[in-house]
């Protein structure tokens, strides 16, 4: 009976031993897998960024010259198709009325510029006949921007992303030249505390907007910049303009970008046609789409922040960007296309 007694323990101690050391392994095993669940993850993440950071690659030198003569910063000529792009985001920043310049780049920066600074738009290049240009520093950057405000005084350098028209974009860097340091701005910390405001402050100088996307965009891009010669982290924070419409477009100063919200628009048409198209619904839909920015410019104008004129120009710009997608070769709005134009047509600007 005790020799019994004794094998009982012992087979139970060694089962108990066993258990011990099977729940042991299951810990191991589901911790090994937590880890390459969570390695995995951050390598999909990195995977992810790829072709962002491919598309922004230009951001790794700032200080190159490049010819300007139809040729972009890696010399490879313009494509047609990206040349007009380029022209057409550029009309944005150059309406005659400086108020919705500065009220963006407040908008973005929190530089809290009044609305009399004083904008100086800087030359890349001087033409001296058909055959020879000179070319300027930093003509990499489409525009360049100086604004002085009393003691405050900002470069605005920017260039357009428009070789892929499905990733549309915008890209400011901004250089502090102001000679007085830590200058308190009430107006400034006013806004900063208003809870209707809602941008996140951006702590960058560097600020891509993406304006359309077909691939996965990071919230903030960290890259690496050879400029003088000097290997440095950088980073840009990406504004993913698709999260923005009319009314947060309105509500944040960021009107100026009201024209590209043809990219939604053609994302829309390209949507519906896939499933089913009539020209009363392509037309319904621009109609639309005008009428409801238009009523925003129309209130923006009662604020006294733009003029007729310039109603008049954010609605050619739009309706440019429009044309352009609609004249593209293999376009699905080809088939279209006449019935798209008498549309436009009878929108009045």
């Amino acid at each position: 009976m005790v020799i019994i007694h004794y094998e009982v323990d012992y087979d139970m101690n060694k089962l108990i031993l066993l258990n011990e050391i099977k729940k042991e392994k299951m810990k191991s095993s589901n911790y090994s897998l937590k880890i390459n669940k969570i390695k995995n993850e951050q390598e999909g993440n990195d995977k992810l960024y790829i072709d962002f950071k491919e598309k922004f690659n230009c951001l790794q030198d700032r200080d190159e010259i490049i010819n300007l003569n139809e040729i972009n910063e890696k010399g490879i000529k313009y494509s047609k198709n990206e040349k007009n792009l380029n022209k057409i985001m550029k009309k944005i920043f150059l309406l005659k009325n400086n108020v919705p310049i500065i009220n963006f780049i407040n908008s973005i920066y929190n530089d809290d510029l009044s609305t009399s600074t004083k904008l100086e738009y800087i030359k890349n290049k001087k033409i001296v006949n058909k055959n020879e240009v000179i070319l300027l520093i930093n003509s990499i950057y489409s525009i360049r921007i100086l604004a002085e405000d009393g003691y405050k005084k900002f470069e605005y350098k920017i260039q357009f992303q428009a070789k892929d028209d499905e990733n549309l974009a915008i890209i400011i860097n901004r250089t502090n030249h102001t000679e007085t340091k830590n200058i308190i701005s009430l107006s400034k910390k006013k806004k900063e505390n208003n809870p209707n405001n809602s941008l996140k402050e951006y702590s960058s100088d560097r600020c891509i907007i993406m304006l359309n996307s077909n691939i996965e965009v990071p919230d903030v891009y960290e890259f690496k910049s050879n400029a003088k010669g000097e290997n440095t982290d950088c980073k840009a924070t990406v504004i993913k303009g698709w999260k923005y419409d009319f009314k947060q477009l309105f509500e944040n100063d960021m009107y100026l970008l009201f024209p590209m919200k043809v990219l939604d628009l053609k994302q829309r048409l390209i949507s519906i046609s896939n499933e089913f198209t009539t020209k009363e619904l392509v037309k319904d839909e621009i109609i639309r789409f005008f009428k409801v920015m238009n009523r925003y410019l129309k209130r923006i104008k009662e604020m006294n922040l733009i003029t007729e004129k310039d109603i008049n120009e954010l609605n050619l710009i739009a309706i440019d960007l429009l044309n352009n997608f609609i004249t593209e070769k293999n376009n699905i709005f080809v088939d279209i296309k006449r019935d798209i134009e008498a549309t436009l047509k009878n929108i009045v600007v």
